[in-house]
């Protein structure tokens, strides 16, 4: 890759670049400077020094200055040594006061920046500063140091310079930036079809090859998920097919037996038959909870509110006599549902409110209208969900050992539930309420006026 695709070396080459603009404006400065005093738009520094001394002689001998010698660059102070009065002078008002204590004080600080020649009565001050002018006298005037306007304008134009560079090498390390933060989010959606970027430094190459890696990893370990998804759905359907053939022998013949036998003896039977009809429910919810990742096949309508809440609330209290159904929702209120399927997702929650709440407790069914969403509230009086079961309670088979019965459900009832609300665009949610009891929330969407359903 090189040593000089490092981020180090480009913003080397970066300084650098910033120092040899700031030399070709100073190198510029200069010549525009020196093309000015060759074409006469600017007077050298010390320009006024020389004129004033070629008029020297002049006023040394003259017994009084006349100003018409004078070059018209030249600011001046004409003094009349016997009433120590400025007689003329073409200076501003700030000049004026510090050659005025020049005169009257000429010590070497006072004269600094000045030069004082003699006449026989009046003595003349030209005031000089070692600093280009412009020879246009006008101009002289408005601007009486160039030299600081051209810095103040060459250092805006560096700094105008040095902030579009600043902007354009931010924008480069964003850009890099975001190309790692893409491919970042698309391992972390665990996409398969990411697209590596080609990046421009060596730093981002590498981390950049790190990302690949991880892509490998990530393929493979859900390619691996997969299969071992398809196997274990291959052998639950081989197990289900190799219990439903004998268990289907073992009912018929319990069926020919209880018409065979004696009136004393048919409630046994009725028995062994209710637990055989419970061993067939748990291997359809099995199929239903569809290990191949296929959708539930689902007949949907369209229903009120109203009527699903009857057709609920006498399915659920055929289970117990101990539910509390409250509701809190709005007439007119319209689902698109399949309801059997949604009344037997929520029946295996409060079934499982049920098994979970000592005995003589009563399970609360709430049902209220959150904004275009319906939500079904089950709270149990058992001892709250535990944080594993907060976490993996909807996963097939998991279960916790909780209950006033011994033939608890075996981990199907929540997978299943949770997987027809998710086909009727709603989720579900367990979690522990302020009494520590258990309390799972259903909510599904509301058909709205203008739905198709």
């Amino acid at each position: 890759m090189g040593i000089k695709n490092t981020l180090s070396v480009y913003f080397v080459k970066w300084i650098i670049k910033l120092g040899f603009t700031g030399l070709l404006i100073l190198i510029l400065n200069i010549w525009f400077v020196t093309w000015g005093i060759n074409h006469n738009f600017f007077l050298p520094a010390n320009d006024p020094i020389n004129k004033a001394e070629k008029i020297q002689s002049k006023v040394e001998n003259a017994d009084y200055i006349d100003p018409s010698i004078l070059p018209p660059e030249l600011d001046y102070a004409i003094f009349n040594r016997q009433t120590n009065e400025m007689v003329t002078s073409n200076m501003s008002f700030r000049n004026k006061e510090k050659a005025k204590e020049a005169f009257q004080n000429p010590d070497k600080d006072k004269m600094s920046y000045f030069i004082r020649y003699d006449s026989r009565y009046e003595t003349i001050l030209i005031h000089y500063n070692l600093k280009i002018q412009f020879a246009n006298n006008d101009l002289r005037k408005i601007f009486p140091n160039p030299g600081v306007w051209l810095s103040i304008l060459s250092v805006l134009i560096y700094c105008i310079y040095l902030v579009w560079n600043i902007r354009s090498f931010s924008q480069i390390i964003i850009h890099e930036n975001q190309k790692l933060i893409r491919v970042a989010s698309k391992i972390k959606e665990k996409d398969l079809n990411i697209e590596f970027p080609q990046v421009r430094f060596n730093e981002y190459k590498d981390v950049m090859g790190a990302m690949e890696s991880l892509s490998e990893a990530l393929v493979k370990s859900i390619h691996k998920e997969i299969e071992i998804t398809n196997s274990k759905a291959e052998q639950i359907s081989f197990l289900i097919h190799d219990i439903k053939i004998p268990l289907t022998v073992i009912k018929g013949n319990v069926e020919l037996l209880e018409v065979m036998t004696t009136d004393d003896m048919k409630e046994n039977f009725s028995d062994i038959l209710n637990s055989i009809r419970q061993i067939e429910q748990y291997i359809q919810d099995v199929i239903d909870i569809n290990l191949n990742n296929k959708q539930i096949n689902m007949n949907k309508e369209k229903v009120t509110v109203n009527e699903f809440l009857c057709n609920l609330e006498a399915e659920v209290r055929s289970l117990d006599n101990n539910i509390i159904v409250e509701d809190y929702t709005e007439k007119g209120t319209t689902l698109f549902i399949d309801v059997n399927l949604l009344i037997r997702a929520i029946d295996n929650i409060v079934l499982n409110g049920i098994e979970r709440s000592p005995q003589h407790e009563k399970v609360q069914l709430i049902v209220r209208q959150d904004n275009d969403f319906i939500q079904f509230i089950i709270i149990d009086k058992g001892p709250g969900f535990s944080e594993k079961a907060l976490k993996k309670g909807t996963e097939l088979f998991y279960t916790e050992n909780y209950g006033r019965t011994n033939n608890s459900h075996y981990g199907l009832g929540l997978t299943f539930t949770e997987k027809v609300i998710k086909q009727h665009n709603g989720r579900m949610m367990l979690s522990n309420n302020e009494s520590h009891s258990g309390e799972v929330m259903v909510e599904v969407p509301v058909l709205k006026s203008n739905s198709e359903g």
